[in-house]
């Protein structure tokens, strides 16, 4: 999970910290960060890991989506997680600064069509590309963000900043390894070297969308010198105007028999077992989703406060996802 680790101890702190900590999140949040192509020194826009035309406005509601985001730190409550469901214009959902404008425009454009086929490789590949980078973007995002606290005077002795370190150091292995993917699937987008596998399957229209990469294998904090976590999952779950495509696969250089058998388990499963499916998905690997808002007004209030807390507590979680007896979409 890519949520802020630190969270959730942050929120226990009186109320001036809090302020500090959330000026230091606003002014990360508005820094230039530059596109993520090498060698380009433009700065990136918000990129769309799914895009409006086409796939998103199919359910959206009044221009609107929900999404699961970090609760404003001048309002947390130390009895509560910090994560709420909020409503977010359409123009905003799942979107990152990960690209410059020409770089966004020229290498989505064939997903970017409102006639596009998404049912191919290189569109998956394309998602895929596009959720790598968002996840680098997110990590050099903790990075700077965790370091500007660590590096704030005004907050020594009020929260753990060797914690904060050890965090630092697991994010830039992060972004070492989303490297080295970010390169294979680059090669894989120009030269189709066959080295990616994935599988589609369609489904009644689910109005839910989702777009990721996350690791296949349990991850031991400190890692060895030269260990690499390569061995990920690429899952895109894409609303199409009357039914739901899922995309899911994995690059053969970096896979298993679990992760194989993974990808197949999400074939011919039944509405509720879909359900149970996308429930044990969001609260152990993917925080990149979101649903639309005719669909999260029938979740049950005390479902949802349950989701949250099961998330709360996998937020640190490496791995395929772990069996939960929990439907968030529950009747």
């Amino acid at each position: 999970m890519q949520l802020p680790q630190a969270a959730t101890r942050y929120a226990q702190l009186p109320m001036k910290p809090q302020n500090i900590i959330a000026q230091i999140n606003k002014n990360v949040k508005n820094k230039q960060w530059i596109c993520l192509v090498d060698e380009c020194e433009h700065v990136a826009i918000n990129s769309h890991l799914i895009q409006q035309n086409g796939l998103l406005n199919n359910i959206s509601e009044s221009g609107h989506l929900v999404e699961l985001k970090m609760i404003d730190a001048h309002k947390w409550n130390k009895n509560e997680p910090p994560l709420a469901f909020q409503k977010v214009g359409i123009k905003s959902a799942l979107s990152h600064k990960i690209f410059c404008s020409t770089h966004d425009s020229n290498i989505f454009k064939t997903i970017e069509n409102q006639e596009a086929d998404f049912d191919n490789l290189q569109a998956f590949l394309l998602f895929s590309y596009r959720a790598v980078c968002a996840e680098i973007r997110k990590k050099l995002f903790n990075i700077e963000e965790h370091n500007r606290l660590i590096n704030a005077n005004t907050l020594d002795g009020k929260i753990d900043k060797e914690n904060l370190k050890s965090i630092v150091n697991g994010n830039e292995l992060g972004v070492e390894d989303l490297n080295v993917l970010k390169k294979s699937l680059e090669t894989e987008i120009a030269n189709n070297t066959n080295q990616y596998n994935f599988y589609s399957y369609r489904y009644p229209k689910t109005e839910i969308y989702a777009s990721s990469v996350f690791s296949a294998t349990d991850i031991d904090y400190p890692r060895n010198d030269g260990e690499r976590d390569l061995e990920n999952i690429y899952l895109h779950i894409l609303p199409l105007v009357d039914e739901t495509l899922i995309l899911i696969g994995y690059n053969i250089n970096y896979t298993s028999d679990k992760t194989k058998e993974y990808c197949q388990s999400w074939s011919e499963l039944n509405s509720k077992d879909l359900e149970f499916k996308l429930s044990e998905l969001f609260t152990t690997n993917i925080e990149n989703w979101g649903i639309s808002p005719n669909k999260y007004i029938l979740l049950k209030e005390n479902i949802k406060k349950e989701f949250i807390k099961l998330l709360s507590e996998n937020i640190s979680y490496f791995g395929i996802a772990k069996k939960i007896k929990f439907n968030l979409f529950e009747k």
